[in-house]
């Protein structure tokens, strides 16, 4: 046998991978082992747990009742392992190598598990306690532990035989007879069925729901005293006695409210007794209780909110004791710090758009401004949005901002549903794109009402706008732009860029009205998701509308959907639809603030194109007036939107497991990364200028829509996931040629055909 060269070794220590596994003990010596230690290296190691016989219980409902667990082998110690096991078979092998893969191979020994015959036992008691529990009553469970020669492992096996599974014959429900004849209706919708298969957690969960309807009616003491299950001598049909203690009925006689103010400014009673979702004289209702803490800690103001009933002290007897009817509650709230200040540098992404904005900024708040759990905000801030548009070399926007808000939680109820409202006053001052800027000062007022959670929709705003925008040094701007006009066609691109600072500048020399626009809204949400932040299932929906009137006339209407399902473990695929168009009340008025027209490209929108650049052939682009080509720069794309828009997404989002063999910093590293593979569809279409808007046709959508799809990285902060993608275009309309990736496109996988972009929070 030739000698092996250390060179070749190392080689085949980084590069190699084997799947050889042997069966022996671990080395827990300091020494190196010989062949008989490599011989014996993993006997009694378990290598595979595995599930036999078994038809209608799946695998994975029973790996969770088991102790018993597979070595979980990383791949420093499958490659460790590998080579360990071959090159001892070489005498020439030199011995520090030999040494270093045994010391790799105890330094990662807490991933092996081995084989306990005690530990095998009981799981095969739970396992038989599992199936009888939920109905195959006659099953037996055998194990047997041994080297398996066609997987080459050593593999914990269960037999599992479930029989028949039984079937539930007769259910008797004792001591219900006290209850009213509407509760005891009520509770008929979770008896259970005859000859439904036998579940003991189904049955419990019946038997929750039950008590839940009765303590939610009134019956404050009802309790499950005992539940009895029998079967036949086949043991295929069981009978259920379940005996309940009701209790009296009780109504609530008194509420007392009780404040730790905690040496803060108290909240007024009156505010606190909004709260409530129940009164004197009513049915105690244990899910009332619950939604009138949760009213009472959304205020913000508190920290700690209980309602408890109250227990009779003889140093106040001026509170009614409880009764066998009657019960005295008492609200007990404290208070939290009422002022907070803060210099922050902030990054942050706008709703809906996604556009991740970084900048500093100062914020004073205080709570419970006029006792009535009120909070004031003063913020000042200097930002940079759209950071993505830094990665592409495009010009900057800032954005400097100063703003008031005042936020009542609580105003009242709207149709019987909690209100809030939300006034904000605002001065900013935005460099869109040199020479052009604009000022704005505004106040807008928000009403968000909430619906409840079991609907489709769970709330609504109505919103209203006042607004002021001034193009600042209008003329100079225009003139300055003008000047750097190489020909005609270079004037005519400045005049069709400018064309909304021209509405908006002549609306105010003409009109001498202080107002530019009133914006009166509505929007609908529902939110099912299951983690706003980094959602694994669920919807999110957003349907708006928007009337300006002032210097421009208009309707705006937006759509937006989003759907997450787990595909399978700490893998979620996510889709995303968004439909806007704006409706112009006067064709020759093409005026809409910049905040409210519709952009595509970017980092949250079609990913292969920078921020705003993307824009329908047909209806989209200025084009030269000889040539015919296509004449965009970054004042066009970053200044003049369109008036309508069509967006689809598809993300497969995948976290990595965490690792075994490294240190804590890197596994945690590791478990809040992650890698997207994405595609998006779509562009904007209607161009706000005065030869392309309303020129849009419907064939647009399929011809003159953009078909982006690359990956991307993911790391997990508690804002939202941090993430940089990578994407190309499958299908570019605005190409003349190779439109379709591989159909004659030059340099397909040069920089140039692919766009960077950075986002905080996930796209959709």
């Amino acid at each position: 046998m030739h000698c092996l060269q250390r060179p070749f070794v190392v080689f085949l220590l980084l590069f190699g991978f084997g799947a050889a596994q042997c069966l022996s003990q671990e080395s827990e010596t300091g020494t190196t082992p010989n062949n008989d230690d490599i011989r014996r290296a993993y006997i009694g190691e378990l290598q595979e747990v595995r599930f036999v016989g078994c038809t209608l219980t799946k695998a994975e409902q029973l790996v969770g009742v088991i102790q018993s667990r597979a070595s979980e082998l990383s791949f420093t110690r499958q490659l460790s392992r590998y080579y360990l096991t071959n090159l001892y078979r070489n005498p020439a092998t030199p011995r520090v190598v030999l040494e270093r893969l045994d010391s790799v191979q105890r330094e990662v020994r807490n991933e092996l598990r081995y084989y306990n015959q005690r530990t095998a036992e009981s799981d095969s008691s739970e396992l038989l306690a599992y199936l009888n529990q939920n109905g195959f009553h006659t099953a037996t469970v055998t194990y047997d532990f041994g080297y398996d020669s066609a997987s080459k492992k050593n593999v914990l096996t269960f037999a599992i035989d479930e029989g028949k599974r039984a079937t539930i014959d007769t259910v008797i429900y004792l001591g219900l007879e006290p209850l009213v004849p509407e509760v005891y209706s009520s509770l008929t919708n979770y008896f259970t069925p005859k000859n439904t298969p036998y579940s003991e957690h189904a049955f419990e969960q019946d038997s929750r729901s039950m008590l839940d309807v009765m303590k939610n009616n009134g019956y404050y003491k009802a309790r499950t005293v005992r539940t009895v299950v029998g079967s036949d001598l086949s043991r295929t049909h069981d009978t259920i006695v379940v005996l309940f203690d009701v209790g009296n009925r009780y109504r609530i006689g008194h509420i007392e409210f009780f404040e730790n103010a905690n040496g803060y400014p108290t909240v007024n009673e009156s505010i606190r007794q909004s709260q409530l979702e129940f009164s004197v004289g009513e049915w105690y209702s244990a899910e009332k209780i619950q939604k009138t803490r949760a009213n009472l800690l959304s205020l913000g103001t508190f920290d700690v909110a209980s309602i408890d009933t109250v227990v009779y002290d003889p140093n106040r007897p001026d509170v009614p004791r409880s009764t066998d009817s009657t019960l005295s509650l008492r609200v007990f709230t404290k208070n939290v710090k009422v002022y907070d200040v803060g210099f922050d540098v902030m990054m942050y992404q706008t709703a809906i758009d996604n556009y991740l904005n970084f900048g500093i900024g100062a914020t004073a708040l205080y709570r419970n401004t006029f006792h009535g759990a009120q909070a004031t905000a003063v913020t000042a801030q200097y930002v940079i949005q759209d950071v993505s548009s830094l990665l592409q070399g495009r010009p900057i926007q800032t954005e400097a901002l100063a703003a008031v808000t005042e936020t009542w939680p609580y105003i009242g109820k709207v149709f019987g549903q909690r209100a809030g409202l939300s006034i904000r006053g605002l001065y900013s001052l935005r460099r869109l794109i040199d020479p052009f800027r604009l000022e704005s000062a505004g106040l807008k007022g928000i009403l968000p009402v909430s619906l409840d959670t079991y609907t489709y929709f769970t709330g609504y705003e109505l919103s209203l706008g006042l607004e002021r925008q001034v193009p600042v040094d209008y003329a100079s701007s225009l003139d300055e732009a003008l000047s750097n006009a190489q020909n005609r066609d270079d004037t005519l691109a400045v005049y069709q860029t400018i064309q909304q600072f021209a509405a908006l500048d002549s609306y105010l020399q003409s009109t001498g009205n202080f107002l530019t626009g009133i914006f009166p809204g509505v929007s609908i949400r529902g939110d099912h998701r299951d983690n706003p932040v980094n959602p694994q299932k669920g919807t999110f929906s957003n349907i708006a509308f928007e009337v300006g009137v002032g210097a421009g006339k208009f309707l705006r209407m937006q759509f937006y959907n989003t759907a997450y399902a787990k595909v399978q473990d700490r893998m979620v695929l996510a889709t995303k639809v968004k439909l806007g168009h704006i409706q112009l009340f006067d064709q020759n008025n093409l005026y809409v603030p910049i905040e409210r027209q519709f952009f595509s490209g970017g980092s949250s929108s079609i990913r292969s194109y920078q921020s705003r650049a993307l824009h329908s052939p047909v209806s989209g682009v200025f084009r030269d007036s000889s040539t015919g080509e296509i004449r965009e720069d970054y004042y066009t794309s970053n200044l003049v939107g369109s008036g309508t828009l069509l967006e689809l997404g598809v993300e497969l989002r995948w976290t990595f497991a965490r690792p075994d063999d490294v240190n804590d910093t890197w596994a945690s590293f590791i478990e809040r990364s992650g890698i997207t593979f994405f595609c998006d569809i779509g562009n904007s279409f209607n161009r706000l200028a005065t030869p392309l808007y309303g020129t849009f046709t419907w064939d647009e959508f399929f011809t003159g829509s953009a078909v982006a799809a690359g990956l991307g990285y993911r790391f997990d902060t508690p804002v939202g996931p941090f993430r940089v993608d990578y994407a190309t275009s499958v299908y570019d309309p605005l190409r003349t040629d190779g439109r379709f990736i591989f159909n004659g496109r030059q340099g397909v996988m040069n920089f140039s055909n692919w766009q960077l972009s950075i986002g905080l929070g996930h796209a959709f």
